[in-house]
């Protein structure tokens, strides 16, 4: 049995109404299968929609992340029961599954006495807890579920064993944490023969072709980008980049996929010499940051595998959002209004290039976008604008307008630090955060703001890379609460990076995707990577 470490976040509300929602979710599945734009669109209604999340929900569902979703034999199980109660019965069963290690600690804690979710939480954080690490987010979302589920019940401000979760006291006073320990195997996943992964609303998109999901003995398997990865090839797995091969410089969405891919490591990545400084056993006993000499090896790997891979496009050229150096020089404000908006959209929206180029198009051709950026209400909104868009671009509308010289202030800026600073009073303060160092790359490509250390903020430190980073030992914490711990990942990442013409956020991306890496990696004895998955075998 696997120990999950994602679980599927419920929406707000009471527990048993959220839990009967994700029931529901899942009951109203066709067997037949749905188009994936269906199934996200049942998601948000349920208010469950999350792309960083998504992954997580659709590995506890047994499903790939393909088009169409076709419901799983769990998910079947679900929809041939015979009453809403027998479906709990089921989705507990699987709580149970995917990580009966935490489902053990929990009730041989509350066995003794009443505890709080926090203090569950203390004691799945601590040292006496022999399982694979969660976050805190991670718990409340396995004790939500749990307490949805009748597992567990609220007694004040704590928890207690519920009737449905005494009907695992006694396998889990019967599981033997260390046999379980070391036969403790993840479960494969996507199924075998599942369809690799088409990108999130695309009607049209072609079916993908099948494909068995591929174990690399030598690197983790990581967690999946936020935004939908596109993949050229299997030799050059690009998570945001187009196909060069494809018509018109673009590929067909259903080419993007955001499972592993098959590759082929060369030697020097999988065979640790001697006197290698990554060798296991000699990198991050407990779970100490990269040492200097371990960054370089790292690096040089990374280069050499990346060297061998197809050059990738950008997936949001300058031109998309209608700008260049001329346009710049004519308005600058209004070349940052476009900009700031085509970056809020990019990684708010949750689309692929495609769709976000298509509805910035849309405002544009219905001068939505000049009526906002001269403080005008329009007077006629047409029907395929999108509405989340014209939020966005209101927003960055109304932000700018605080600073009507913020373009000609960046121009004058003499250090990249600084003008990250002035974008975040600017456009930060809970609208931008990714977004902006986003921008100071685009602001460095157009040559319009060119400032030294510019190149140091290169990489974007989505969630997706500060995962990767942490585990690899190069950041301290995968979290990123303001401006400072942004550009920190982004440094970090730099250091790992050799190529000086490819963003490190992309090379990355692309090998962790294409290695598999993961939290609660199944190759962490046998990884010749540093990683903080190992820290426990140092």
């Amino acid at each position: 049995m696997p120990q999950f470490t994602e679980f599927p976040a419920l929406p707000q509300g009471e527990y048993t109404q959220a839990a009967d929602a994700f029931v529901r979710l899942i009951r109203a599945t066709p067997v037949e299968g749905e188009p994936f734009a269906s199934f996200r669109k049942r998601l948000k209604k349920a208010s469950m929609w999350n792309r960083e999340r998504l992954i997580g929900l659709l590995r506890f569902l047994q499903i790939p992340h393909s088009d169409p979703i076709v419901p799983s034999a769990f998910m079947r199980t679900v929809i041939d029961a015979a009453d809403m109660d027998a479906a709990r019965d089921l989705i507990a069963e699987r709580l149970w599954t995917v990580n009966p290690l935490l489902f053990k600690a929990v009730l041989d804690r509350l066995e003794e006495r009443v505890h709080s979710p926090n203090e569950l939480f203390k004691y799945v954080d601590s040292f006496a807890y022999p399982g694979a690490r969660l976050s805190h987010p991670e718990v409340r979302n396995w004790i939500r579920m749990a307490q949805g589920l009748e597992l567990l019940k609220t007694v004040g401000i704590r928890v207690a064993v519920d009737h449905r979760g005494e009907g695992f006291q006694e396998r889990a006073q019967d599981l033997d944490i260390e046999d379980f320990l070391e036969e403790d195997e993840p479960e494969i996943w996507p199924p075998v023969g599942a369809g690799a992964a088409a990108p999130e609303g695309d009607d049209e998109a072609e079916p993908a072709e099948a494909a068995a999901p591929q174990v690399i003995p030598a690197a983790p398997r990581a967690p999946q980008p936020g935004p939908a990865p596109r993949a050229p090839s299997p030799q050059a797995p690009s998570p945001q980049a187009p196909s060069p091969q494809t018509s018109a410089g673009r590929p067909r969405r259903a080419e993007a996929a955001s499972t592993p891919l098959p590759i082929r490591l060369p030697a020097a990545l999988t065979d640790p010499h001697e006197d290698d400084p990554l060798i296991p056993g000699r990198q991050l006993k407990g779970v100490g940051p990269l040492s200097d000499e371990q960054a370089a090896a790292l690096r040089d790997r990374l280069a050499e595998w990346w060297s061998a891979q197809a050059a990738a496009a950008d997936p949001y050229p300058l031109d998309d959002f209608h700008l260049d150096a001329e346009a710049w020089m004519e308005d600058p404000q209004r070349a940052l209004f476009h900009l700031a908006v085509g970056g809020a959209m990019a990684f708010r929206l949750g689309l692929d290039p495609d769709a976000v180029r298509a509805r910035f198009e849309a405002l544009d051709a219905a001068e939505v976008l000049d009526d906002l950026y001269h403080g005008t209400v329009p007077e006629v909104v047409p029907t395929d604008v999108d509405p989340q868009s014209l939020m966005l671009a209101s927003l960055v509308a109304r932000r700018l307008a605080e600073r009507p010289d913020l373009a000609q202030d960046l121009e004058r800026k003499k250090s990249a630090k600084t003008v990250l600073e002035a974008l975040d009073q600017a456009l930060g303060r809970g609208l931008f955060s990714v977004e902006l160092l986003w921008l100071l790359r685009r602001l460095d490509q157009l040559g319009v703001v060119r400032v030294p250390g510019a190149a140091e903020f290169r990489a974007l430190p989505t969630r997706a890379l500060r995962e990767i980073l942490f585990r690899f030992g190069a950041l301290e914490t995968p979290y990123a609460a303001d401006l400072a711990g942004l550009t920190a990942a982004s440094a970090a990442a730099r250091r790992l990076s050799a190529d000086t013409t490819t963003p490190p956020d992309q090379i990355l991306l692309a090998f962790a995707q294409a290695a598999g890496c993961q939290f609660s990696c199944p190759h962490r004895r046998r990884c010749g990577f540093p990683c903080r998955e190992r820290a426990d075998l140092g």
